[in-house]
Parts: C-alpha cells; structure tokens; sequence
C-alpha cells in the first residue's frame, strides 16, 4: 500500500465523531477539481506494509478512523489494513470511496461502519469526469449496491464545479439513488480553488452559488434529503 499522510485528528471527516485520516496514495480517476491532485499518481505517496500504515495511524486521540486518497480501493491489501485497525477496539472506521474497483470494497465492508460514496455525476457523463479509458459506471452502480446491500452506513455526495456540471446532473443522480433504493441525505459540495487543484484545470472551472440548484429542491422524490455542503 502507498501512504501518503496521516492527520493526527479530524473533526470534519466523519459527522459527529473525531477520527484519525488516512491518505492512501495513487487514483484511477482523474477529476479536473480533485483537491489532492498530488496523490492522483500511482507514484504518490510511500509504499509501506499494512503493519506500518497502522502503526503511524495509532496512538491518537481519535475514535476512529477515515481513509481516503487517492482512492483506496485501488490497493489490494486494503481490507487487511481496516482488519488491524478494528483490532482497536469500538473505534467507528470509515471509507471515501467513488466505487470503481467493487472486488476490494466487498471485501472491506466486514471492517467498516461508514462510506462516503463519491457519485461524480450520471452514468453517460462519467467519462468526461473521470477521464478514464473507458466508463467505470456499471462497476460504480455495482459497488454503491454492495455497501446498501450491507450493514454499513451509505453516505452517498457530489462534488459540484461550475463550468463542468449542470442541475439536471444532480438531478439524475438522485433518480439514480431512488431507483437503488436509497432513503435518507444526499450531499451536494461546492468545488472550491485550492492548493491541490492544479493551476491549469482550475482556469476551467467556477466556484458555483447555491442557487445554482434552487430547483432541485423542487423536485426531491420522497425519503430522500438534499444536503447543500458549501464550503
């Protein structure tokens, strides 16, 4: 596995509950307002064991623990990471995730009580998003069932850049959590500049107003709750 940091204590990461984070490093997505840019690389970070991601992310006075990248799931030996860390006890494990590699996030929901699900945008457009080779979606869809189908917490989020995404996008990926069957609160956050966001991209891109998605709010099917995020 190839860390990238540890922050001793978080208090943002997961609603309510302090945590350490873990940033794992390298992504298979290449997301033009990515806010860590600089652990998109396969390169990033340092390879360790398992045993020594755990050692450095121990000891602090946290109650749990929030890995994220990167992306995690790119790394096989993930869920041996998340079985040390459980070791440690009634300590609330959570995972960012956008869902494209299904065969390493099944095998890590046994550790794991939460997931923020990074659902880009709708399934026609996921290749513009994340420029991948071809379009992850239908392993996307794939690992968003596996976590409802669990009994970890499925917190489903968008991040929304002006210039790149428009409301009907919002829009369709609420269809898409009704037709999965999902029942509870979706965030939408704002993109933001920032250090991590490369220079040539954030020319591109608009930091947009809430009032960009006045309709949706319109338009919400039952059961589901739009969380507007602005940052």
């Amino acid at each position: 596995m190839r860390l990238a940091s540890v922050i001793d204590i978080s208090l943002v990461d997961v609603p309510g509950i302090p945590v350490t984070v873990i940033f794992t490093g390298g992504c298979n997505f290449n997301c033009p307002y990515c806010q860590n840019s600089e652990l998109i690389s396969s390169e990033s970070g340092t390879e360790l064991t398992v045993e020594e991601v755990a050692e450095k992310a121990r000891g602090h006075l946290t109650d749990g623990y929030c890995i994220t990248g990167g992306e995690p799931t790119i790394h096989k030996d993930l869920p041996d990471l998340l079985r040390l860390l459980r070791v440690d006890g009634e300590c609330h494990i959570n995972l960012n995730t956008q869902g494209s590699v299904p065969s390493v996030l099944e095998r890590c929901l046994p550790y794991l009580d939460s997931v923020w699900f990074d659902i880009k945008t709708t399934p026609d457009r996921y290749p513009n998003i994340t420029r991948t080779g071809g379009n992850p979606w239908a392993k996307v869809l794939q690992s968003a069932r596996l976590v409802m189908a669990s009994d970890v917490a499925f917190w489903p989020r968008t991040t929304y850049a002006g210039d790149l995404m428009t409301s009907d996008e919002i829009l369709g990926v609420i269809q898409i959590l009704e037709e999965i069957g999902f029942l509870g609160e979706y965030v939408v956050q704002n993109y933001v500049h920032s250090s991590g966001v490369r220079e040539d991209e954030a020319v591109n891109l608009r930091i947009p107003e809430k009032e960009d998605l006045n309709a949706v709010f319109d338009l919400l099917p039952d059961g589901i709750i739009l969380r507007l995020e602005w940052r």
